[in-house]
Parts: structure tokens; sequence; C-alpha cells
């Protein structure tokens, strides 16, 4: 196990003390030195310490924990300072300006593993760039507005439409508004929004809003690429996407089936691979929302298997969605996941949740269900029964620092339960869940709360490698496929190693 030699330093270091009391210690370089030593032992058992760096990363590990510090630093003379402990909301366009954030974006930052695309476009791009296209039309459908393509030939009669020019013409603020509709951010949130069920009803709404739009085969064509660049632009190589399978159609009246549907994906993907040969790929993880029937739950697993015969390389597996304090526990379904555990890999949501003994236990299913992965993680340090069966059989933990927050697991990042885990050498992926719902585009804002708020002063570019590392290791690629995205990945690093020794060159 890769934290053993840690592991066993902490434990020879107890023994010693144990043996050992204050009064008969040597003297003060005697307490010094175990101090140290103890110190050490947890600084290598933290993920990412088993990394060996080379002379020119040990160099710019000794600029970035400078700038780390400088910002701690800060944060240590005034709390209220500190961007990464903050609210997102009040902290992002902080976080923009720090120079810690302006390394964090060069990083090469390997997969993005938890994304739900429906909700991973910048607002901006869908204002500007959607919501000005012809036969575009919204209407208010029992208190949250919905948008859709509709013409003479393609009439959606679930709402009495109107065009958005419309809209637009009777309020010279429509944009602002619609804006309010796709997006969470508010500048008083803890009022706006004073317990999780409330932020929760407006996040399901954003959803609402845009899902009849991004049906039409063209926005959807147009939405896909658009995520892959953001992502892209951000320096992330590869991606795996959590969705449903949407009803598509044009409005010539053409309407598309799901095999059709994953081939305009995967065309989809491919012209952007063309188009940006430093990007690997995608894969689609089929999510179906948490109050599924079981009757329903079975068929939808059962096309999803068909499905994965027509794109055994597109389709990495199967998930369940939504509020989880709503909606099915695993163990209320588990035996009709069960009949499925050989033919679909399961990446479940889990333990996204502040109870313990109720919602948590999710955990539980998610680990005997032999979950390739599991999202978010919350409450794993609340069972460790779990979360040694979960380390014995390599699962890795999805962590979305800017999503626990926003929808109210927690305030204060610097509290999260899973610094307890990496602080063990647990693997984790940084992962982004719902970005454009928080106006946090790409990965690189969770990266940084992430390496300012749960990791230690003393933790360097070695967690950071370790986490681009493991978006790869963990990733649903074959084997094959991670090796040369790693070889590819590997040199992308070596750039940003170089890049930020010429940047700092005469600096430091």
């Amino acid at each position: 196990m890769i934290r053993s030699s840690a592991f066993l330093s902490v434990i020879s270091l107890l023994a010693v003390f144990a043996s050992t009391t204050v009064g008969a210690m040597a003297g003060e370089s005697d307490y010094t030195q175990q101090r140290q030593a103890i110190l050490h032992a947890e600084k290598n058992m933290f993920i990412g310490s088993q990394l060996q760096l080379n002379d020119r990363e040990k160099e710019v590990d000794d600029i970035v924990l400078k700038i780390k510090k400088s910002e701690l630093q800060e944060g240590y003379k005034n709390v209220s300072s500190f961007l990464a402990a903050q609210h997102f909301f009040d902290a992002r366009k902080k976080i923009e300006q720090s120079e810690m954030f302006s390394i964090i974006k060069k990083i090469p930052k390997g997969g993005s593993l938890h994304t739900h695309y429906l909700s991973a476009v910048s607002v901006d791009f869908i204002i500007k760039n959607i919501t000005y296209l012809d036969n575009i039309y919204g209407c208010d459908l029992n208190g949250t507005f919905k948008l859709s393509f509709v013409n003479d030939t393609y009439k959606n009669t679930s709402c009495e439409w109107k065009k958005l020019e419309d809209y637009r013409k009777q309020d010279p603020n429509f944009d602002e508004w619609l804006y309010s509709q796709l997006s969470l951010v508010v500048e008083n949130p803890g009022e706006v929004y004073p317990s999780a069920n409330t932020i929760w009803a407006k996040f399901k709404k954003t959803f609402s809003t845009q899902y009849d739009m991004v049906c039409y085969r063209p926005v959807f064509e147009m939405f896909i690429y658009q995520l892959l660049k953001e992502l892209y632009l951000d320096n992330v190589m590869y991606t795996e996407l959590r969705g449903t399978i949407m009803p598509l159609f044009d409005l010539n009246g053409t309407l598309y089936s799901k095999k059709e549907y994953l081939e305009i994906f995967v065309q989809v993907v491919e012209q952007f691979k063309k188009d940006y040969p430093g990007f690997v790929g995608v894969r689609y993880i089929h999510s179906v929302y948490r109050g599924f029937s079981p009757d329903d739950l079975r068929k939808d697993l059962e096309d999803l298997v068909q499905l994965k015969k027509s794109f055994p390389d597109f389709i990495a597996g199967f998930d369940l969605v939504g509020y989880e304090e709503e909606g099915h526990t695993l163990f209320e379904i588990h035996d009709v996941l069960m009949d499925y555990t050989k033919e679909l890999k399961f990446f479940f949501h889990a333990g996204e949740t502040n109870w313990f003994g109720h919602t948590d236990e999710n955990l539980l299913d998610a680990v005997l269900l032999n979950s390739s992965r599991i999202g978010h993680g919350f409450g794993l340090n609340k069972h460790p029964v779990v979360e040694k069966l979960a380390r014995d059989k390599n699962i890795c933990i999805e962590l979305c620092p800017i999503s626990n927050q926003v929808l109210m697991l927690i305030q204060d990042l610097r509290n999260h339960p899973v610094v307890g885990l990496m602080a063990n050498g647990f693997p984790v992926v940084i992962c982004n869940d719902d970005p454009s719902a928080w106006e946090a585009t790409g990965l690189s804002y969770d990266w940084y709360v992430a390496f300012m708020a749960m990791t230690s002063e003393a933790n360097g570019i070695q967690v950071l490698k370790q986490f681009a590392i493991n978006s790869i290791v963990y990733s649903a690629m074959g084997d094959s496929e991670k090796q040369v995205a790693l070889s590819q990945w590997e040199r992308s690093w070596q750039k940003f190693i170089d890049e930020i020794l010429a940047l700092y060159a005469n600096k430091v």
C-alpha cells in the first residue's frame, strides 16, 4: 500500500513515545526532534507525498509554496481575508486575482471526472450565443421558466410559448433576469437560501429551465462542443460527463432515438478532438434521478446494457443523481442494481449528506456494489469500516468542494471531512460537479479552494501533481488509453514546469 512506509514510521514513533515520559526525555532538543519527526511522518502520509520531484520540479515547488504561504499568512492575520474559506459567491472574483489561482490555471489537470453536462456550460455563453438564435421561445410552467425551440413544424404543446425577442422588447433587463434563472449566484446567499432544501429547489429549476432548449439538436451539438472547449481552455484533457439520454429533435419534426442521440454525442466529441488534438476524449456516465421506480430503473438499465454493446468505448457506466435526501436509497434498489454488476460499472453519488446513520449509509451500498468511484463521499469519515473497505477496493473519492459549500453541506472548506482522508493518503480526484450554476468555468476554482483550504501549508506541487495523475488513473479509460494519456499529460506537466520557471526567473 502506498502509505505503508510513512504509516509504519508513525507507528514506530508512537511506540517510542509510549515508553517515554516527558520527564524522561533527554531535553528540549529531544522533544523538538520527536515533534519534527511526527510532522514529517504525517506529511509523508498525505496524498501525493510518495511522488518524487526532480530538481526543476523542486524549484517550482519552492515558488508555489512561497506564494501559498503568502496567501495563508494573510489569512492567519485576518481570516476574513482568506478567500478559500469564504462563500464562493463572495470570493470568486477575488480568487481570479490571486497569484496562486493564476498558477493553478496553467496546470495540466488531466481529467474532469464528475461533471453534469447540463450544468457545465457558462451562463454567459448560453445567454449570448443560444438565447438569441431564431425560433427560441420561453414560458412559465408552474413557476419554472422554460426555454425551447418551436416553429410551425415542431410544436411543443407543454406550455404557452412566447418569443424571447418579445420578452426583451417588454423588459430591457430580461437577459439579467434570465441569467438569474440559470445561475444560483446571489449577493446574499445566506438570506436567499436559508436551508439546503431551499437551494436545492432552485438548483433543480436551473436544469428544468434549459432542458428543452438543449434537446434541440443544433443546440445540443453547440452545447457539448462549448462544454469541452471550456474544459480544454482550463487545461483539462479528458472528461467523463454525467447526464441522461435526451429526446433530441429538429425543427423539421425529426425525433432522434436513444442510439442516434449517442451517435450525435460521439460525433461532436470526435469533431472536437480533430479541432483540438491535445484533447484525449470523453466517456458518458448515464444518470437517472433517484425518484425512479424499481421497474422503470430496471428498464433503463436494460436499455443501457443494449446501448453499451453499440458504444462500448463511450458509455462508462451508470449513476443515480439528485438530492440524496430525496428518492430511493441504494439499499432500497440494491436487488435491481445487483443484477447488472457484471454488465455495467457504477459511479455512485454517495454520502453527500450531513446525516449520520441515515442517508450516509448509501456509502456502504456503493462500496458493496463495487462502485468504481464515489461521488462526494462527504460522510465517509463517519464509517471507518466502510472507509477501509473502500481503500482496500481502491475506490477513489470524487471531491467537489465548491459544490459542497454552495449546496450547504459545509460553510468553511477548511473543515471538510475529506481533508482527513487525504491526510491518510486516500485516493481523491478534484471535480467541478455543476460549475455553471455557480459560475466556476472549468476545474481551476475547485483546485484552488482544495489546495488552499484543504491541504497543509507544507503541501506543494506534489499534491497538485497527484490530483492530476489520479484523474487519469481512476478514470474509466482502458489501461492502454491511460498509459497514452499519462504520457501526454507528463509532457504537458514538464512544459508547465518550464513555463513557471521562466515566468518567475527574475521574481524569486
